[in-house]
C-alpha cells in the first residue's frame, strides 16, 4: 500500500511540475530570452525533501524529457540547456541538502545557481562557442531571487506536507 502510495504521489508530482512547465513557458515574466522564475523547480525540490535524491532526479530527468516532446522541443538546444541545468541543480540540490547546513532555501538558491551554471555548459555544447558564457552575470544575478522565491513557496508547501503526513499517518 505504501509503495502504490508513494507511486501515485510522484505520478502527481509530475504531472504538476510538468503543467507548470509549460504554462510558465509562455508566460514571459523576465525581460530576457528564454529566462523564467523555474517554479516548476519547486516540485522537484519538494520531492528531494519528501522523499530522496533519487526521486528528485528521476522526477526533473521525466519532467525535461516529457515537456521536450509535448513542446516539439526535443534533442533541440533548448532541451539540452534544460537538461544540463537541470542535472546541474539536481546534483547541487542534493549534495547541499545532505550537508543539512542551508535549508530549504538555502538548498533552493544553490540549485538555482547552478542550474545557470549548467545551462551555460550545454549552451557551450550546442552551439560550439564560448560566448554563452557572456550570459552568465545577469542570469546569476536573476538567480538568486528565483531561487529564493521556489525556495519560499517549497518551504510552504513542505509545512502543509508535514501536517498533512502526520494526519494521514494517525
Amino acid at each position: 500500500m505504501k509503495k502504490t502510495r508513494k507511486m501515485t504521489l510522484l505520478a502527481n508530482f509530475l504531472a504538476i511540475a510538468i503543467v507548470l512547465n509549460i504554462i510558465e513557458s509562455q508566460i514571459p515574466v523576465i525581460p530576457v530570452p528564454g529566462a523564467k522564475l523555474g517554479i516548476a523547480n519547486v516540485v522537484t525540490l519538494i520531492v528531494l525533501y519528501v522523499y530522496s535524491f533519487k526521486d528528485s532526479a528521476s522526477l526533473m530527468l521525466l519532467r525535461v524529457l516529457l515537456v521536450s516532446m509535448l513542446t516539439g522541443k526535443l534533442l533541440s538546444p533548448i532541451f539540452v540547456m534544460s537538461l544540463s541545468g537541470g542535472v546541474a541543480a539536481t546534483l547541487a540540490m542534493g549534495f547541499f541538502k545532505k550537508t543539512n547546513f542551508f535549508g530549504v532555501l538555502g538548498v533552493s538558491v544553490i540549485g538555482s545557481v547552478f542550474h545557470c551554471i549548467g545551462q551555460i555548459i550545454g549552451g557551450i555544447f550546442v552551439i560550439g562557442s564560448t560566448a554563452v558564457v557572456f550570459y552568465l552575470p545577469i542570469m546569476l544575478f536573476l538567480s538568486i531571487p528565483a531561487g529564493a522565491l521556489t525556495g519560499i513557496i517549497a518551504q510552504r508547501f513542505l509545512i502543509i506536507w508535514q501536517t498533512w503526513h502526520n494526519e494521514v499517518e494517525s
